[in-house]
């Protein structure tokens, strides 16, 4: 059996660097990181995405930074460590002379998913423009920066069609609209069990007038796209109904009885619950906030902070017509869903986990 031969590696410095299936492509066997002679990284990144055809790493480094620590394994001269992209300041090093490339293990797959990486940043760090200041303006809504989703959102765009069906049935037929409020919506004095327990669900598709559906919806269609394609289409489906019965319940705890009956409407809850999955998943995205007439690209972190602290509010100065505790009782347990899932989802959605990394810089 012929002895494979180990070259040194450029990291660790021991002989444990060999050829891999690709002969242009060298892996250290003891802290595998990986080297790539002229060209050979170009091809696997492009190999990595089907869309592209053709790559050239080089036209899309951030700038060169200062000599590396580490010799080329071929040329025998130090390196140069160049930041991966303009926004993304992972440092990979290359050879000044025959342009080889070595990637430290964290680093391979930041590199690899590069395009992707590029343009999501691009569009993360877009600025407001005049176009969205007047939209927020008119409707006192944010505007999103966020990546685009692979897959179609289906159920976001059910649940909303849905939604809109029932409120317009009831807004053209008065009887039609006394019927959807006693039997869909949740209401304290439901005598049957199984009943109520079916009203758990149906509340959720039922608003109480055009403001509270428009906002709801809207809400809904700017975060649920992304959740949506991050979970799955079932996943999403399910979290979004529990959460919206656990917000009820939550609501139910707080309320006071002796005011009256509770009659419970509206998909509130259950967005709420989709605010806490949004804010631990996806830390890169920005939601315009407007003050008077200033708008500002907050994170989901601020923005969700200073929309509790509404909630809060008006829960404890004990403001009528809105359900305080559903809002607060789904957004937590969006937190602690979104805690508990966090490493699933970010396993199986490599782009978002790492927009989640420092290396991202994010201008808002």
């Amino acid at each position: 059996m012929p002895r494979i031969r180990h070259q040194r590696c450029p990291a660790c410095k021991t002989d444990s660097l060999a050829a891999t299936s690709n002969p242009s492509i060298l892996d250290c066997r003891q802290c595998h990181g990986l080297w790539f002679e002229d060209g050979a990284l170009n091809h696997a990144i492009a190999h990595q995405h089907d869309c592209i055809d053709d790559y050239d790493h080089e036209l899309h480094l951030g700038p060169a930074l200062r000599p590396s620590d580490r010799q080329c394994r071929r040329c025998q001269v130090p390196m140069v460590h160049y930041q991966l992209l303009q926004h993304y300041t992972t440092e990979i090093d290359c050879c000044p002379e025959c342009d080889g490339v070595w990637l430290d293990k964290h680093e391979i797959d930041q590199v690899m998913h590069s395009p992707k990486l590029k343009q999501a940043l691009s569009d993360l760090n877009k600025k407001v423009t005049w176009k969205s200041w007047l939209f927020q303006f008119l409707t006192s809504m944010p505007v999103e920066y966020n990546v685009q989703p692979h897959r179609t959102p289906w159920v976001t765009r059910l649940l909303i069609a849905l939604c809109s069906l029932i409120f317009v049935a009831g807004m053209f037929a008065p009887a039609t609209n006394e019927w959807i409020f006693v039997n869909l919506g949740l209401n304290s004095d439901t005598q049957s069990p199984a009943h109520f327990v079916l009203q758990l669900l149906t509340y959720q598709f039922v608003h109480g007038g055009l403001m509270h559906l428009v906002g709801n919806m809207y809400f809904l269609w700017i975060i649920g796209d992304n959740l949506e394609d991050a979970l799955g289409h079932g996943a999403f489906l399910a979290i979004y109904l529990f959460a919206g019965v656990m917000a009820a319940l939550a609501e139910f705890m707080f309320f006071d009885t002796a005011q009256g009956p509770l009659l419970l409407v509206g998909a509130s809850g259950s967005i709420a619950a989709l605010f806490g999955l949004y804010l631990l998943w996806f830390r890169h995205a920005s939601l315009t906030f407007m003050i008077i007439v200033y708008q500002k690209k907050l994170a989901p972190h601020w923005y969700f902070l200073i929309w509790s602290l509404i909630n809060l509010f008006g829960m404890f100065t004990a403001q009528g017509g809105v359900a305080w505790a559903a809002h607060l009782g789904g957004f937590a347990l969006g937190l602690l869903l979104g805690y508990l899932i966090k490493d699933y989802v970010l396993r199986k959605n490599p782009l978002i986990a790492l927009l989640n990394q420092p290396e991202a810089v994010l201008r808002r």
